[in-house]
Parts: structure tokens; sequence; C-alpha cells
């Protein structure tokens, strides 16, 4: 059997495995006479256990399953990390009032555990669209008893209406040592407007989650926020770049429970050179919720990027022909637009995205446009009353185009993951390549990568088993 048929029936039966884990647990909760969702009908769906100490509730109040935002979770973090923007519930203030500040130390840890992860085939062609790596030899069977550590400070009454996150974080792949990750600050004086400065990607601080990997609950990544990575794009832009940010968001009250979230900002990469040096690019996001589970939203982010390559121009490594020039000064324009969905409803919750994504080089006059999309499906299935999910089973059909439109690309994740308790949980997570367009590669590009040797040859399978706690 040829590696493609033999990773489609690998595939299917993956597939087939999820779709009866979906069909069983409800036909056996009714045949039990046991409701398969919470009776009281209270919403399900960043989960830090600070947020879950100050406020004395569990984690399952903001999160269908960590990490995945519920409604309630969603108007928190749009709240500012607080649950009543006019309450002072955890607040510690002094005698006239003046002093206002967490009574409470909001510290949270996470760590992760990944005993089993074993990945066949070209892991090291573009393995981090699998979660993996780019390293050469990142196949074959490896063992993480510890995997990844996150420390987290965040809370929402610093000062009146001030909220902050900070994080920390430390992994296998750079050997446990520490380094800062994501800071945000922010003002949120009235529900319709709220000052964000941060640094961090302005997508990764969407609520919704439906945009970019970050609070993903799979090891894999969506194919709409890893697009460019490791692809040698004309400007190397991605959707989770990390960047100095500043920016508005809100919400607008329309009728009944539905509102618009709204969203604008403008962002310096802090990825390369001095932070804050680079092209000011602009990003926003609108996004239309009906209140009960359903959200309709656009998005878009344009600017320029300096070339990254110390000799010369990103897209050198592309097209042959063309010198290595230039000492990083050159601009890059760039355009990423494009349109998500979110439906949430009796424990099951599908999401997608779609990409267009343009570069464009004026001194060359190069244009590199790409596409990507996703589709994701998870039932989150509670046994009797328990507010924590059981069994959630999902999985997602990621697609996207590389080097011009010229290679596609599809991989499947599924995943089967199991809550101990609100703030543990165990998953086996299954990745594999279903399609890849090799014989279709345009005439500017195959010389140079046929001299790179980059075949691009399928990327194989992955399998993973990983144990998550939060404290």
């Amino acid at each position: 059997m040829s590696l493609t048929r033999h990773n489609a029936a690998r595939g299917a039966f993956v597939a087939a495995a999820l779709a009866a884990a979906w069909i069983a647990p409800p036909a056996v909760s009714r045949l039990m006479h046991r409701c398969p969702v919470r009776p009281d009908g209270v919403d399900q769906a960043e989960a830090l256990p600070s947020f879950a100490r100050k406020y004395k509730m569990s984690c399952n109040q903001c999160h269908s399953g960590y990490p995945v935002l519920n409604a309630y979770g969603r108007q928190f973090k749009m709240n500012g990390f607080v649950r009543d923007r006019s309450g002072d519930e955890g607040v510690l203030k002094s005698q006239d009032g003046s002093l206002w500040t967490e009574a409470m130390t909001p510290w949270a840890v996470i760590v992760r555990s990944r005993p089993i992860d074993n990945g066949r085939g070209n892991m090291s062609s573009q393995g981090a669209q699998m979660g993996g790596t780019s390293a050469p030899n990142p196949n074959g069977f490896q063992m993480q008893p510890l995997n990844d550590v996150d420390a987290f400070i965040a809370g929402g009454d610093v000062a009146r209406h001030i909220s902050y996150l900070g994080e920390v974080d430390a992994n296998q792949s750079n050997g446990f040592t520490p380094g800062m990750g994501d800071i945000r600050l922010g003002w949120h004086p009235v529900t319709w407007m709220n000052v964000i400065m941060a640094r961090r990607n302005f997508f990764a601080d969407d609520p919704y989650q439906t945009i970019a990997s970050n609070e993903s609950p799979t090891i894999s990544n969506r194919a709409t926020d890893l697009l460019m990575q490791g692809q040698n794009s004309l400007s190397d832009n991605t959707m989770l770049t990390m960047q100095q940010l500043i920016g508005v968001n809100g919400q607008v009250p329309l009728k009944g429970d539905s509102f618009l979230y709204y969203a604008a900002g403008a962002s310096k990469d802090s990825d390369h050179g001095v932070q804050g040096s680079d092209p000011t690019n602009g990003n926003i996001r609108l996004a239309l919720d009906n209140g009960n589970g359903i959200m309709i939203g656009t998005f878009g982010s344009y600017g320029s990027e300096r070339t990254t390559n110390a000799g010369g121009l990103a897209d050198s490594n592309l097209v042959s022909g063309i010198p290595a020039v230039g000492n990083g000064t050159e601009l890059v324009q760039f355009q990423r637009g494009g349109f998500d969905a979110l439906w949430e409803y009796n424990g099951f919750a599908a999401r997608g995205a779609f990409l267009y994504s343009h570069d464009y080089d004026s001194v060359y006059q190069l244009n590199d446009t790409n596409k990507a999309a996703y589709a994701e499906l998870a039932y989150y299935y509670k046994r009797g009353n328990s507010s924590t999910p059981f069994l959630v089973p999902l999985v997602r059909e990621n697609w996207l185009t590389t080097y011009n439109g010229t290679q596609q690309f599809n991989y499947v994740t599924a995943q089967l993951a199991h809550y101990f308790a609100p703030n543990l949980k165990g998953f086996i997570e299954y990745s594999v390549d279903t399609k890849r367009d090799y014989q279709n590669s345009n005439v500017l590009y195959q010389p140079t990568l046929a001299a790179n040797g980059a075949t691009l040859a399928p990327l194989g399978d992955r399998v993973s088993v990983q144990f998550e706690v939060g404290f």
C-alpha cells in the first residue's frame, strides 16, 4: 500500500473512531436516563487557577474545557478579568477607598508532560504545522515527562479598572531556560471601550480563539496562524508574530442579547532588531455575537516587514537568479484578511476560519499570494450533573497553499481528551498529512527548490500523549 493510501486509511479510521465517540455518549446517557448536559443551563466552554481562587469558583465557569473559553469566559476577559466592572469582589481597599488592589497574589503555574511523542515522515520540512519542530531530526519516538512549564501572574484589580497579565515560559526545546512570554496591561473604563497595551500578537489576544492557535487545546497548529512560518514567504509575517501592541476593543449592544465586538490596534514587531523600531502595522477585528453561542466575524492586518536575513532578502531563498543583497532595511508589504465563525450548542462546539495572504516586494516586483483555512468540531461530554467534561473528542481539517499557491497542503488532527478535574486533563492526539501536490510547482520556484533539496515530501503522521495540570 502506498504512503498516501496508508495515511488516508489511517485518517479514515481515526475519523470513524471519533464519530463513534460523539454518538455513543449521548445515546448511553439517554438509555441510562442521565442528562448529558448541565440541568441548570449554565454555559460551560485562558484558564488560570488564580481567577478560580480569587472568585471561589470552578474553572468550568469560564471554560468548556481548559483552555477553551465559553461565553461567560469570553465576557470575563472582555470585562478586564473581572466578573463585574462596577464591583469590588476580591479587592483590598484602604479606609478612604483611594487604594484599590488585589486581595491576593494572583499567580498560577501550568505544567505539561508529554510521555509519548512519535512523529514519522518528513517532519523536518514544515513540521511546525503539526506542532512539531523544523529541526533536522525530529522524527521517531520521544519521551518528555516534563515538556513545558508556564508561570503567570494576572488579575483585573491591580488598580480600579486596570487589568494585567505576565508570563514566564520554560520548555524542553530551549533547555528549560526561562523566557518572558506575553505581557498585557489593560484599562477598562466602560463596556464599549477598553485600552490594551501589550507585548502580544493582536490576534492572539482575541477572546473568541478562532483565528490563531493561541489557547488552542491541541498540539498541532491551525493552518491560519502558521501559514507563512518556515515557508520563506516574502515578508515572513505570521498571525502569531510577537508584537508591541496598543489597541482598543469593546462591545456595542444590539437587539436583545446580541452585540458587536470590535478591536483595532497598531503594532510593531518585537521578534528582531530593536523592539518598537520596526514599521507600524494596522490590525482590525469585528465579530457579530448573538449572545447565545453563535458568532460570525472578520479580521484583517496590513503593513510592512523588514527583511530578516542578515545577508539579503527573505525572498532570495524562494526565487532563483535574485542576488542576496541588502542589510535588513528593505521593506516588504503584506496584507492579511479573512473571516471566521463559532457555534456552540448543547455540548457541541464548531469553529473555523479562512485566511487570505498577500505579500509584495516593490524592489523586485514580486508577489506572493496564499490562502489557508481550517474547520474544527468538538463535543464536551459530561456525565450526570458534573460541570467538568468527561470526554472531549475533537477533529480538525486544515488546508493551505504555499509558495505563491503552487503547493497545496492538507492535514487532519484528531484528539480525545479526558478531564480528571477542571484543572487536570490528559489526551491522545493524532495528526496526519492527507494530501500534498508534489507535481504542481511553478517554474519560478522550482529551480531554487531543487537546488536547496526542498522536495516538499509528505509530512507523514504524529501521535502524542500529553497531560496538563494548572495550580
